[in-house]
């Protein structure tokens, strides 16, 4: 089983904590969301360094309650001295984390807190999971250069500390990383925004998208990403679709860096707490080889995203019953990933 089989019920834990919910809340933005791609790009280097200074960096990007999301760190790479500290701020689920000194890789490593408040490369250090607008700092006494990893994002979400002798002059002042932070993740969330138009069925048919990326799903992991349900090539909050009864739809994840699912409640009922959630495994009605919901019980695809190391990429759902349906996606229904299904 791939990394993100771990992670489950520590993404539920975290989000609760924060209040998540089901809907299109607005999630908090780091500073990287700026729409001012230019500040601080061209900021003069300060003098030499008499005492340690702290750094920010955010976690990945976010815009239109979630919908669009970067996922790198902002600046991904910055340049300190000895005894500084940086701190993260994540713009939705994330993890900061090192693993020198260790035999982990960014797919084996769990995604727990780990370590103290300082990293010298010599064990596994990490924030573990942090939820929209929770931080994360750590001190680098040790010159040196140190790689880290979102576990959640797993290769593309990585990012770079320089540390340098205590003393030695900065490169860059904190203005020019935040600008190259800015500039990186307005890429990136346009790149998410402009993926939309790729979506390649029929606008309103029965094949829809259960997120999209850029390149779709065929393409090595990109850091940009759609957390949304599509079933045109425009984004909105909720996806609604009207179909007769009888009929089925296609779910289809043209992520190349996220798994989703398709999960119904019983008509008119919350979701429930599932086992497992969001790796429950696939559960509901099969009749003739055939998955279909009439309203009677939870319904649940299961992850899928063959690009992310799920076994499917798709999942088939025939509605036989007259009404009208919510579905979420479990590992994203608090950024607002659900539609509306009406049968009629």
């Amino acid at each position: 089983m791939h990394i993100r089989a771990i992670i489950g019920l520590l993404l539920v834990a975290a989000l609760s904590a924060c209040g998540g919910g089901s809907g299109g809340s607005q999630i908090p933005l780091g500073s990287n969301n700026s729409q001012n791609s230019g500040a601080g790009l061209a900021g003069d280097a300060p003098p030499a360094p008499t005492t340690a200074r702290s750094w920010k960096v955010d976690a990945g990007a976010s815009r239109r309650d979630g919908a669009l999301q970067g996922l790198d760190f902002y600046s991904s790479t910055i340049v300190i001295d000895e005894g500084d500290s940086v701190t993260w701020t994540s713009a939705s689920i994330h993890t900061v984390s090192f693993l020198e000194g260790t035999n982990l890789t960014p797919f084996t490593a769990p995604p727990i807190a780990a370590g103290g408040t300082t990293e010298d490369g010599t064990a596994f250090t990490s924030s573990g999971v942090l939820a929209p607008g929770q931080t994360y700092t750590l001190t680098f006494p040790k010159a040196g250069t140190y790689v880290y990893y979102c576990l959640l994002h797993p290769p593309e979400m990585t990012g770079t500390i320089v540390v340098q002798h205590a003393g030695t002059p900065y490169p860059h002042s904190q203005g020019y990383y935040t600008g190259q932070g800015n500039a990186a993740a307005n890429q990136d969330l346009s790149a998410a925004q402009g993926s939309i138009a790729l979506f390649p069925f029929p606008d309103g048919g029965t094949t829809l998208a259960a997120g999209i990326s850029p390149g779709l799903s065929s393409l090595p992991p990109s850091t940009a990403s759609v957390w949304r349900f599509l079933d045109s090539d425009t984004l909105t909050n909720e996806t609604t679709i009207t179909i007769p009864v009888n009929t089925t739809l296609t779910w289809v994840n043209e992520s190349n860096n996220e798994p989703h699912t398709v999960t119904l409640p019983v008509a008119g009922q919350p979701l429930p707490p599932l086992p497992g959630d969001p790796f429950t495994p696939p559960m509901g009605i099969v009749q003739n080889g055939v998955n279909i919901y009439d309203g009677t019980q939870v319904t649940n695809s299961g992850p899928f995203g063959t690009a992310v190391g799920f076994g499917s990429n798709s999942y088939s759902l025939k509605f036989t019953k007259a009404g009208t349906y919510t579905y979420f996606c479990l590992f994203h229904d608090a950024f607002g990933m659900e539609g509306t299904v009406i049968v009629q």
